[in-house]
């Protein structure tokens, strides 16, 4: 039998419950929670853990994440496997050895060819030939521009089992440590003992993975897959690494649709089939409520382009913008207008042709009595960035399409700045027929009201 929830209060309530069941056969619960990257398994997990607390159950948290190997491990075992058929017996001394050389380096530059340099002095006693040493240079540059933080390689499974079982026979493990922002393993002295909990919660993508539920085999597990739609997978994902790593958004959004899409789709959604417990985690209303930069306008619409004449013939034109904007919605999406996401393209020849030029995600505005419009904004890729990752238009929509996104709707827009008597006004048409004006000052409002017709 499995369960399906919509509700965070619902599917936290079902794993309580089949805990329950649990512990009455069992000294012991475990609970797995896998999902898409950035579905919310983290947030659960705790939820879960302080509810369990809160009806006296001791539990913890184990998080699949710090069972990562690091990047150096990642790329040259991903050498390993590829270039010499795993036939490498001195592995860990390598690793090693290329974890103090990288271990500082800018994310972005842990493989570049000044640190091959210094890794090619460094690491040639340990192979028998120039040849061979060189094969494992180029191996470690060609498996960094491909890399994938999204696949089961990636994390010690096998590890992650084997301290599940320990705490599960009530003895000590040592707590595992990764940091997002040197991608590498650190050291921990912290040390958890199973015979202080009655529910070990495990979080992670691959919590489902067959390697894991395998090694698991014999042991009684509640099965969890958390899931979302894409656009909440996407926004979460690109907005956490921008917080919590060191990368890009550059190299985030590259990643993240040349392999952990497919990822995903390949090896996490699969696992769903083995789940007891779904739960649909799209993003919550505090989640859209936050960004980086706020946007704070005070505008008028009219849908009279008289008006609009009125005051351009009025006024000293300081610039006219030709613009595109293209939304992204999902599969049963509401109110898509305050969870916006939307790819704006720049003409240079008055709408003939566009060029794809930023990438902005816009939330739910703030709730204000004086008419002012605040709402936050997260600038994913601004102008001159969009193209490191998409080289046309067709590719940012294909690739938006094959990640199970809707386009549309699609606007073309006009905006033209000016100065109306002595103020400055940004005006917007949208495809000719609505009609945006944006005060800078407040007290212009009475300026552009004088025109008269022009509805708040």
């Amino acid at each position: 039998m499995s369960f399906s929830y919509h509700h965070l209060d619902k599917w936290a309530t079902c794993n309580v419950d089949l805990i329950e069941e649990c512990l009455e056969k069992n000294p012991k619960a475990v609970v797995l929670v896998s999902g898409a990257s950035s579905s919310g398994k983290s947030y659960c997990a705790s939820l879960l853990e302080s509810l369990l607390k809160s009806a006296s159950y001791r539990a913890v948290i184990i998080s699949l994440d710090q069972y990562n190997i690091g990047l150096s491990g990642i790329i040259p075992n991903k050498v390993n496997k590829n270039y010499f058929n795993s036939n490498i017996s001195n592995m860990k001394e390598i690793i090693k050895v290329v974890k103090k050389v990288i271990y500082d380096v800018p994310f972005e530059k842990k493989y570049d060819k000044e640190v091959l340099n210094i890794l090619s002095e460094k690491l040639k006693s340990f192979f028998d030939s120039k040849e061979e040493l060189n094969k494992f240079l180029d191996g470690l540059y060609n498996e960094w521009k491909v890399l994938n933080f999204d696949e089961p390689t990636v994390y010690d499974l096998k590890e992650a089992a084997k301290d599940i079982k320990s705490l599960l026979k009530n003895k000590s493990i040592n707590v595992k440590k990764y940091s997002k922002v040197i991608s590498e393993r650190e050291e921990s002295n912290q040390i958890i003992s199973g015979s202080d909990y009655d529910v070990i919660i495990v979080e992670g993508i691959y919590c489902l993975d067959e390697v894991l539920l395998n090694s698991l085999k014999g042991v009684y597990t509640i099965k969890n897959f958390i899931d979302s739609n894409p656009k909440s997978l996407f926004l979460r994902r690109v907005i956490r690494d921008a917080k919590s790593t060191s990368a890009s958004n550059v190299f985030t959004i590259t990643n993240y649709f040349k392999y952990i899409i497919p990822s995903y789709q390949d090896t996490i959604y699969p696992c769903k089939r083995f789940a007891d417990v779904v739960f649909n985690n799209d993003m919550s209303f505090l989640e859209m409520r936050g960004g980086d930069l706020y946007t704070t306008k005070v505008e008028f619409k009219t849908l009279d382009k008289n008006i609009i004449n009125k005051i351009k013939e009025a006024s000293t034109i300081k610039s006219v913008t030709y613009q595109k904007d293209t939304y992204f919605s999902v599969e049963n999406e509401v109110n898509q207008s305050n969870n916006l996401l939307r790819l704006r393209s720049i003409s240079e020849d008055k709408g003939l042709t566009y060029t794809p030029s930023s990438l902005v995600h816009k939330g739910i505005p703030k709730n204000r009595k004086d008419g002012k419009i605040i709402r936050p904004i997260n600038i994913f890729l601004k102008e001159g960035e969009l193209n490191k990752v998409w080289s046309s238009e067709q590719d940012v929509l294909m690739d938006f399409v094959r990640a199970g996104f809707f386009i549309g709707p699609i606007q073309k827009k006009i905006k033209t700045k000016l100065t109306y008597n002595g103020q400055n006004l940004t005006i917007r048409e949208i495809d000719n027929r609505e009609f945006f004006v944006e005060i800078d000052e407040p007290e212009c409002e009475k300026v552009v009201k004088s025109l008269g017709r022009l509805v708040k």
